[in-house]
């Protein structure tokens, strides 16, 4: 039995090592096939080099040939319009045929349009021609000529001249008309002589220029004076390979083929030469084309051999390194280095994965409240372990089937195989009661607690929509921290509803700024002393076209999110000096306003300008408008904030802190910035009033004497009652703001109600 296995292993580790030598050979033979096609292409690229050498130079040549036919005929042009003598037109053609021979024209003629021509002999006689006298060739290109081409023709024998030819024509003119054609030839030992002036790679490679027919029009090998001869009747090629050279020459791009030349590969490359249907053929063998790469094909098999041998221990030795480095970066790349979860990226992975299996799941998110706290006050090491426990008890209570990560910090997301809420709720209350052990990790007396967030499929508008359901439980998890408790919420219509309601305001809060939906309530301020009006503070309204208000505790903390109350900010500041203005206009004693004024204006560098190019455009002197700024702005950054007060000041705008005593409250602040005014916050009046005790009533008393020993104003808000009033009438408060007097109306009530009988209250 033992012997059976052992040779069954070896048959198995025999099968393993065939397959990995076919596969190291497979490899060899792509490896040669590769440097073959790699050769090929080098014989092939430097052929074809060699051919745009030879075809640049034809065309150069055919280009100066066709420019000075084209002068010629200029001049010959105004002969003919200024006498149709033959003689004159004769001795013009006389004066050209001299010129003509610097350029190599071994004949020039001119034809009219009824087919007659002219041309000089030898001994400078005119003979007259007729079109129908000429080849074939020359009776083409007159024609077009005549019709107002200039082109060249095809190599041809000329009788006239006894050898072989290429012809040139192009139009005279008399006026804007055609009256005839200039014609002149050049012998084909042109091609020869270019064809011999550039070097060739290989002593026994050919260069020829064919027609599309086969003829032979001038080779290095070969040429002959008396006509063409033909492809087929070469000595150096035979039936088969004459037909291959026929085919190609019948194409209309450029061509490649192999053939054997006795013995030794060779390699052709035909291509057009674009100025008539004649080609250039390129034949070539590898030793003078590729010389290195020749050597490195004739290396690769001896070399394919030492590199099976070699490689099949690589082979086995790199899939093994690469086995270990595959679970070492899919460990990196999928989980959590401190904890060992899953990460992110991974969860969301198996998280499209059971989409496509079932779209029955729901997905929960664990925060540990006051993690931050924790971090601080007991160090890295101890949250750490903290982090590190919390996910071994979620690993404990995971079902087959389910997964979990730690996505951020102490954030830690769960994928549950139900959609059940009674069944959820139960499955996490039982995972919060076994996390509470883990606050041990951090202090045996501190209690730690967690609260989550949860959202099923079925609260997806699209099920197979993963974002969505993120979305979600992410809005449920915030539900949940505005609780002190271990609480577990889930994503239901009221959190919907504030989810819609978020997304109308971001997207319709530009339109409502440009069509006016945001508007200006004022509420007055009074005087305590004088019990009259002494001013008003801007309240921002959203009232929609459907007249239902948006109030500004659903829409100032999202515009502070999204940097969108930058823009309200300056909006109020202008519907201010707006309102200002129509009090000036109508002869009322206007007040000053007062705007609140988010932290990120004062951050702006061109804050201050803007705000006085808005007073200045209604023309409102800047005393009228007081700028708000929160108490919590000024403790962030006082240096940069006084900087920028004082600014202010030097435009004449009044600076008041909103709030004071909100949130920790700050008499040095006083001192350090020089503010005008201080609001103080409802709560204070409202702990004075309701403590039996003085110390309350001392410390609002302390503050305000503080304010008025540095100059500074002071408002209390919150004023409900007269007794409210009264209290900070006998505190020495400067002014007073609250329901008692008014709750925020529109401008135009406000209008009516104060600045038309501004008096006593």
């Amino acid at each position: 039995m033992d012997e059976q296995k052992i040779q069954s292993n070896l048959n198995k580790l025999l099968i393993v090592f065939l397959a990995i030598c076919l596969l190291i050979g497979g490899v060899a033979q792509y490896l040669f096939r590769s440097v073959s096609d790699l050769y090929i292409e080098s014989v092939q690229g430097r052929l074809e080099e060699r051919a745009h050498q030879y075809k640049n130079s034809f065309l150069f040549k055919t280009n100066s040939d066709l420019q000075t036919l084209r002068a010629m005929a200029c001049m010959l042009e105004d002969t003919i319009a200024e006498s149709a003598s033959a003689k004159a037109a004769g001795e013009r053609l006389a004066y050209l045929w001299d010129a003509s021979r610097t350029a190599g024209f071994v004949r020039l003629c001119y034809f009219n349009l009824s087919g007659k021509g002219m041309q000089l002999s030898s001994q400078g006689e005119v003979i007259e021609l007729q079109t129908e006298d000429e080849a074939a060739e020359m009776q083409s290109i007159i024609e077009q000529a005549l019709q107002g081409e200039s082109l060249t023709s095809q190599a041809f024998y000329d009788s006239n001249l006894g050898y072989n030819t290429i012809s040139y024509a192009t139009p005279v003119y008399t006026g804007k008309q055609i009256s005839g054609a200039l014609v002149c030839s050049v012998s084909t030992e042109s091609y020869a002589d270019i064809l011999s002036s550039i070097s060739f790679v290989s002593d026994v490679g050919a260069v020829a220029v064919l027609s599309s027919s086969g003829d032979i029009l001038a080779s290095t090998r070969t040429h002959q004076d008396q006509g063409f001869y033909q492809l087929d009747e070469s000595d150096y090629l035979d039936e088969e390979l004459s037909h291959k050279f026929m085919q190609a020459l019948s194409a209309d791009e450029t061509q490649f083929f192999e053939f054997d030349f006795n013995g030794i590969p060779a390699y052709a490359c035909i291509m057009p030469l674009d100025i008539c249907s004649d080609k250039i053929v390129i034949v070539d063998t590898d030793k003078g084309v590729s010389d290195a790469v020749s050597g490195v094909v004739s290396y690769a098999h001896l070399t394919g051999i030492l590199f099976a041998v070699t490689a099949i221990l690589f082979v086995l030795a790199v899939l093994y390194i690469n086995r270990r480095h595959n679970l070492q970066l899919r460990q990196v790349a999928y989980h959590d280095r401190l904890t060992g979860a899953y990460n992110r990226y991974k969860f969301f992975q198996l998280l499209d994965q059971r989409r496509k299996k079932s779209t029955e799941y729901a997905v929960a998110v664990i925060n540990i409240r006051k993690f931050k706290y924790i971090n601080e006050l007991f160090g890295s090491d101890r949250s750490n372990q903290l982090l590190k426990d919390t996910c071994a008890v979620l690993k404990q209570y995971m079902e087959q089937g389910e997964f979990f990560c730690r996505d951020t910090a102490d954030t830690f997301a769960l994928c549950l195989n139900t959609s059940d809420r009674d069944t959820i709720r139960k499955r996490l209350e039982v995972i919060f009661t076994a996390l509470k052990a883990c606050g041990k990790s951090v202090h045996h007396a501190y209690p730690v607690s967690y609260y989550g967030g949860c959202a099923t499929t079925e609260d997806c508008a699209d099920k197979n929509n993963n974002e969505e359901l993120m979305s979600h439980v992410m809005l449920a998890l915030n539900y949940a921290k505005q609780s002190q408790q271990s609480t577990i919420s889930f994503y239901d219509t009221k959190i919907h509803e504030k989810e819609m309601l978020q997304n109308y305001i971001e997207n319709r809060m530009e339109w409502a700024l440009e069509h006016g939906e945001f508007q200006m309530f004022l509420q007055p301020q009074m005087d305590l002393r004088q019990k009259r009006l002494s001013g008003a503070e801007a309240l921002v309204r959203w009232i929609t076209d459907g007249k239902q208000m948006i109030f500004p505790d659903q829409f100032i903390p999202i515009f502070e999110q999204n940097g969108f109350c930058i823009q309200l900010d300056y909006y109020m500041v202008e519907q201010a000096c707006k309102q200002i203005r129509a009090w000036m206009d109508a002869g009322l004693s206007p007040v000053p306003i007062s705007v609140n004024q988010t932290k990120l204006l004062l951050y702006e560098e061109d804050y201050v300008e803007r705000i006085c190019a808005i007073t200045q455009r209604y023309k409102v002197p800047s005393r009228y408008i007081t700028l708000e700024i929160l108490e919590s702005l000024a403790l962030e950054n006082p240096e940069r904030v006084s900087a920028r007060i004082d600014q202010l000041h030097s435009y004449g705008f009044r600076i008041s802190m909103d709030d004071f005593g909100s949130g920790y409250s700050s008499l040095t602040a006083l001192s350090q910035l020089p503010i005008d005014e201080l609001k103080l916050d409802r709560s204070f009046l409202i702990q004075a009033d309701q403590s039996t005790e003085h110390n309350r009533r001392k410390i609002l008393e302390i503050v305000i004497e503080v304010a008025q020993r540095l100059h500074i104003s002071t408002v209390a808000e919150g004023i409900e009652t007269e007794d409210h009033a009264h209290l900070m009438w006998e505190l020495h408060c400067d002014y007073g703001q609250g329901y008692y007097y008014s709750r925020p109306i529109p401008a135009a009530e406000f209008t009516d109600t104060f600045l038309q009988n501004n008096g006593a209250c």
